[in-house]
């Protein structure tokens, strides 16, 4: 996973994508609409940002920050239904490196990453070198309904 194989990804898939930079890094954006009954009747705007750190530590800070600056993006970019009128957004938040940190692997796979309103920001940590994903290892609670698809859209960039 790179950011030019993600790029390639999100076009086989027609999910409409930009270059950007993201904490003063170059990144890929995705952008997919959906609405589902099944979501009970709400659009989900998912932005797929995706980072490459190089050589640099990932930490929880590093990951928060870039978490921070993409829904930020996302706030700025988006111009669909109002956010909480049955439409939400979610940010998968895609930082690159070979140098992680043990408790950014658990920041990842227990979703610290917190709620925002009538949204959702999902951390996943991808190293290069040995091929790992570190991401949510359970839905949470708060957006159950949503998360099987954000675990799809992940596992489909891989």
């Amino acid at each position: 996973m790179t950011t030019d194989s993600i790029k390639q990804k999100l076009i086989a898939q027609g999910i409409y994508h930009s270059d950007t930079t993201i904490t003063n890094k170059p990144s890929v954006i995705g952008y997919e609409k959906k609405f589902k009954l099944a979501w009970m009747a709400t659009q989900l705007n998912t932005f797929i940002v995706a980072t490459d750190f190089k050589d640099e530590r990932i930490t929880p800070e590093l990951i928060n920050q870039h978490i921070t600056a993409s829904f930020n993006f996302t706030k700025t970019n988006y111009t669909g239904w109002p956010r909480g009128l049955q439409s939400g957004i979610g940010v998968i938040a895609i930082l690159i490196s070979n140098n992680i940190d043990e408790k950014a692997k658990e920041y990842c796979t227990k979703l610290k990453s917190g709620k925002k309103w009538a949204g959702f920001t999902i951390p996943v940590i991808y190293n290069p070198d040995t091929k790992e994903v570190h991401q949510f290892s359970k839905n949470p609670m708060w957006g159950r309904i949503y998360y099987p698809h954000f675990k799809k859209l992940i596992n489909s960039l891989k």
